[in-house]
């Protein structure tokens, strides 16, 4: 009989023991602040998922897409070409060179025709003194060519400006001037 009284005794301590309100609230807290920590992380995790798929969608647009530049209008036409090599480490450009190429803008675009009717067509950028052109990408070419035009709202039949090639593990630069071909 003495063994089940202690045997009852040890078992109401031990219901007693186990509802500790204070250590009861203290695990409420703890469960409460793990579910707001599962709840920003789930968000985090459905921003981290979108930005995977904005940039999937991303890698998967044609590189060969360019934003045609709105080229002003007193800047249309046709105009004369004349560039001066200035510097070059490339075999196929010597300080001095002389190239002359017909220049026609349009509205969205640049194209640049030599002497033996080889085209090149640029797009780029304006910002109100400057137009910045870029060659666009063709497998044929694996030279860049990039034309920077410096530009006055009162532009008069003449635009100076510069043009450097890149490629072959070379570059080169040139003077660049143009004049307005008159219709």
């Amino acid at each position: 009989m003495k063994s089940l009284i202690l045997f009852l005794l040890t078992f109401t301590l031990m219901l007693t023991s186990c509802n500790n309100p204070e250590q009861e609230n203290q695990l409420k807290e703890r469960e409460a602040a793990l579910l707001v920590k599962e709840e920003k992380f789930a968000e985090k995790e459905q921003d981290y998922e979108a930005l995977k798929m904005m940039r999937d969608s991303l890698e998967r647009l044609p590189t060969d897409t360019i934003i045609p530049v709105k080229i002003p209008e007193n800047i249309i036409g046709k105009w004369n070409g004349k560039m001066i090599c200035t510097e070059s480490n490339c075999s196929e450009h010597v300080i001095g060179d002389l190239r002359n190429d017909l220049w026609e803008f349009t509205a969205e675009h640049l194209k640049i025709t030599n002497k033996s009717g080889g085209e090149k067509i640029y797009t780029g950028k304006y910002n109100g003194s400057e137009l910045k052109l870029t060659s666009e990408n063709n497998s044929a070419s694996t030279s860049q060519s990039v034309i920077t035009l410096q530009l006055s709202s009162q532009t008069t039949g003449r635009i100076k400006g510069s043009r450097e090639f890149t490629g072959n593990n070379c570059t080169s630069k040139f003077s660049v001037e143009l004049e307005k071909i008159k219709n």
